[in-house]
Formats: structure tokens, C-alpha cells, sequence
């Protein structure tokens, strides 16, 4: 399914900007050719009225300039003197030229100008340009009539649009070219970017599955026990009868534990979950949470120390229920993991804009290489201990809560040995 979108998506992106690339280069192309168009008519606009200068200017027309006038402008040059034509023969081939003269004069004639006619005024030339085709070949031509002194002359100038036409075509295909390749480059991002839009997208759905697949295992183990504890309680004598009441009571407990902090886990992915901000005296609120595990901590022969600033902190605005949450999560995991004989400190500081509320403990600690893993759903850092009581979700909550605060929750090893959790509470929400 993921590498079917991961197709789509890709080639949903590679036709949309391979369209709007497509139109860009098609848009360019067209501007370019007008561009070398108009550049080419300018310069063989601009070779004609060098040319009519020249004859209205120097009285002798010599062979040299008028073969280096057509070398020069790759021109075919046909000039007659009073009617009468100049005799110069011109670097093409005489039948070509005279065909393509005609034709020039053809197309001038069809165009309401006589090149074989002598001028109207005395003092200003009379000139036609325009284009002819000759064997699907394409060509710019002008015929003018100039007086001069001794009488008049007509000038014809044809120009193939060969050599235009032709870097037309390069520049066409050079487009091509280049339009192909960014297609190909496009194709190959989009590939890549699909995979990398995807890939949280699939990262996600490997959690989830891996979620609900260890959240079903969680919940079957508890259903199991209450399941046969009902069945042995049906046909166990009295005196038996109350043990497995216990034992399913127990195991109900254990599940409405895991059920809440799966719903928990819950409300924070979907960013449901609600917070309910206050003035909270965070001295008061440790200590209450204290209290309530002192009952646990004397059972497992673990002391329990609150310790407190000299100085009143001020008051924090945040949720008092969520944090007292979190820190019951620390202090019930530390005095899960701290041998009897141990002790679990909770103290609690302010200053530089934030609060400070430390758990340390002093049993086995975590290892470096596992100090971030614990904060993921369904982790313990030994696996071979298999304490019924936690499923491993307690920290993934503790840290969801944290960042509800836009707080921070992180592990570092404690003095002399154990763990530090670190809870970072800014003092204004």
C-alpha cells in the first residue's frame, strides 16, 4: 500500500510541475524564436540601407564591393542602371539567381510595386520588403528604386532564411533537450520527496501496529486471570473463594490502569487532550503527592524525601493535575526499580524563567544507551523483569504531560549511582 502511494504521489507531482515546466519551456521557446526573428529582419533591414546609402553615394559601383557585400551579408544582389542590369555575375550560380530575382519581382509586382519602374520623386527612394518561398525554401527579399544623379536605379536584395530557420531548429531541439532532462530530474525528486513525505507517514503506522499489537497482548494477560479467577471462583470452597475475588479485583485494577494511560496516549496523539491551568503552589503539590506514597515506600523499605527550597517559590500557572500526575509516574517508578534500603529524593527549584522538579533514586540506574528508548511505549529497561504492576507506558505519559506544559522531561544519572529524571517547567504558560 505505501509504495503504491509512494507511485501516486510521485507521479501526481511529476505530471503537475512536469505541465508547468512543459508550458515554461514552450512559453520560452516561442519568445526566443520571435526574438532571433526579429534580430534576423533588423539585420537584413539594416544591410538593405547600407546598401541603398552606398548607390546614392558613390557614383561607380566596383565588383569588389559587391562581392564582399554579399560574402559579407550572405545576400543575392541584383542592381540595374537605368533600366539596364549591372553586369556582375555574384558568388551564386547564375540560374539560381536569376530564378530567385524573378521571384522576388514577382512578389513585389503582387504587392502593387514595379521594381522595372523608374521613381516618382527625385528625392526619395520608394522600397518594399517581404518574404517568398521557392521549393519550400524561405527567403527575405526588398526591391527598391533610387534616384540618382545620372538617372535612377533598382536594387533587389534576397537573403535566405536558411541559416535562421536552422537555429531555430537547434535552439527548438536544444529546448527539447533540456526539457526532457529536467523531466527526468523531476522525476527522480518527486520519487524522493514521496518517500520522504511518506516516510513518518509509514514510520506512524509501524508504531501504531506495533501500539495496538502490544496494548491487545497488555490486555489479554489481565482478561486471562480475571477470566479463570471467575472460573475457579464458581468451584472453590469459602476459604478459597476470597483469594481469587482478590486476585480478579487486582487484575481489574491493573487493567483500568492500562486502559487510562492508553486513553491518555491517546488524547495526546490526537492533541485532544485538555488542560485545565491554574495558580499551583508547587511546594504543596509535591508534598501531597509525597504523602500519598509514603504508605508504599515504608512497605518496600524505601525512604522517601521531599526536599524543599529555604525560600518560597512562586506560584506556577499550569495544570496541578497533570503535573501531580507526572510526578507520581516518577516517584512510583523509582520506588519500583530502588532496592530495599534505598532511598527516592524528590526536590523542586526555580530560577532563569523556569522550575525544576528532580526524582532521583538510588537503584540499578539506566544505561546511556537506553536513557531515551524508556521514554517509549511498552519499554523497560530489563525485560527479564516482568513487574506485573507496570506495562511501560508510565514515562511515554509522563513525557506527553511535560510536553502538554511545553516543558522538557529527560534522564541523566544520579549522584553515586541510579537514576535522575529531570522535569523543566517553564514558569509561564
Amino acid at each position: 500500500m505505501s509504495e503504491r502511494a509512494r507511485h501516486m504521489l510521485a507521479l501526481q507531482c511529476t505530471l503537475i510541475t512536469g505541465i508547468i515546466l512543459l508550458a515554461m519551456a514552450a512559453a520560452f521557446s516561442l519568445v526566443s524564436q520571435r526574438q532571433l526573428s526579429e534580430k534576423a529582419d533588423a539585420s537584413f533591414q539594416s544591410d538593405v540601407n547600407a546598401i541603398l546609402y552606398h548607390l546614392r553615394s558613390q557614383p561607380v559601383l566596383d565588383h569588389t564591393w559587391l562581392s564582399q557585400t554579399e560574402n559579407n551579408g550572405a545576400l543575392i544582389l541584383a542592381i540595374e542602371l537605368n533600366g539596364a542590369p549591372l553586369l556582375y555575375s555574384g558568388a551564386t550560380r547564375l540560374e539560381d539567381r536569376d530564378r530567385l530575382v524573378a521571384l522576388a519581382w514577382a512578389s513585389a509586382l503582387s504587392q502593387g510595386f514595379d521594381p522595372m519602374q523608374p521613381p516618382d520623386s527625385r528625392l526619395q527612394d520608394q522600397e518594399v520588403r517581404f518574404l517568398f518561398s521557392d521549393s519550400g525554401e524561405r527567403f527575405r527579399a526588398a526591391c527598391a528604386v533610387v534616384p540618382l544623379d545620372s538617372g535612377w536605379a533598382n536594387i533587389t536584395v534576397v537573403r535566405s532564411m536558411a541559416p535562421e530557420r536552422a537555429q531555430i531548429s537547434a535552439q527548438f531541439w536544444a529546448f527539447g533537450a533540456l526539457t526532457l532532462l529536467g523531466l527526468g530530474l523531476l522525476a527522480l525528486f518527486s520519487w524522493g520527496f514521496a518517500g520522504h513525505v511518506l516516510r513518518p507517514i509509514q514510520e506512524s503506522q509501524k508504531k501504531q501496529a506495533a501500539f495496538i499489537a502490544a496494548a491487545s497482548h497488555e490486555l489479554r494477560s489481565p482478561l486471562a486471570v480475571i477470566h479463570s479467577g471467575l472460573t475457579a471462583l464458581q468451584e472453590a470452597p469459602p476459604d478459597r473463594a476470597e483469594h481469587f475475588r482478590v486476585l480478579a479485583d487486582g487484575e481489574c485494577l491493573r487493567m483500568s490502569r492500562l486502559v487510562g494511560d492508553l486513553l491518555s496516549l491517546a488524547n495526546a496523539d490526537s492533541g485532544s487532550w485538555s488542560m485545565l491551568p491554574g495558580e499551583v503552589e508547587l511546594e504543596t503539590l509535591v508534598l501531597t503527592v509525597c504523602e500519598g506514597f509514603e504508605a508504599q515506600a515504608r512497605q518496600a523499605d524505601i525512604q522517601l524525601t521531599p526536599l524543599l527550597p529555604a525560600q518560597p517559590l512562586p506560584r506556577c500557572h499550569c495544570d496541578g493535575e497533570r503535573v501531580a500526575q507526572l510526578l507520581s509516574i516518577l516517584i512510583d517508578n523509582g520506588l519500583s526499580y530502588t532496592p530495599a534500603g534505598g532511598r527516592v529524593e524528590v526536590s523542586i527549584s526555580a530560577g532563569e524563567g523556569r522550575f525544576l522538579l528532580l526524582v532521583s533514586d538510588t537503584g540499578p540506574g539506566v544505561p546511556d544507551d537506553q536513557k531515551e528508548q524508556i521514554f517509549q511505549r511498552f519499554y523497560r529497561a530489563d525485560p527479564s523483569r516482568r513487574d506485573r504492576s507496570h506495562y511501560g507506558l508510565g514515562l511515554s505519559v509522563a513525557r506527553e504531560i511535560a510536553a502538554l506544559h511545553n516543558g522538557s522531561l529527560t534522564l541523566s544519572d544520579a549522584p553515586g549511582g541510579g537514576a535522575r529524571f529531570v522535569f523543566v517547567l517553564p514558569q509561564s504558560q
